[in-house]
């Protein structure tokens, strides 16, 4: 058995201010989806929609449709500092107040 850690991704369908991406900017998406097999060789990605419903800091509510990315990877130091920069990246390319992201260690069999 190995251990390695998960990282699971929601990738927003729409910008904050209701403009789709998939329609306006599909070129996001790609990149983004090219960025982690580019580095790891591999990922999941759901093109299902799922439903998110937020409230920011000053208590704006936003509904949000998001596409999930998993990526598994080795655990180590180098990986989690991908992805804590990757973030920011994602913030960036999405134009998002912010993007959901955990991780969590996998036991795979």
């Amino acid at each position: 058995m190995t251990t390695r850690r998960r990282y699971e991704i929601l990738l927003p369908i729409r910008h904050n201010d209701g403009r789709s991406i998939l329609v306006q900017e599909t070129q996001t998406l790609q990149q983004t989806l090219r960025d982690v097999i580019d580095r790891f060789g591999a990922m999941s990605y759901s093109p299902n929609s799922i439903l998110g419903v937020w409230k920011s800091e000053d208590g704006k509510p936003y509904d949000d449709d998001l596409f999930l990315l998993t990526v598994d990877v080795e655990d180590i130091p180098e990986n989690r500092a991908f992805f804590v920069e990757f973030k920011k990246t994602l913030l960036e390319r999405f134009k998002q107040k912010d993007i959901y992201m955990v991780t969590y260690l996998l036991e795979v069999v």
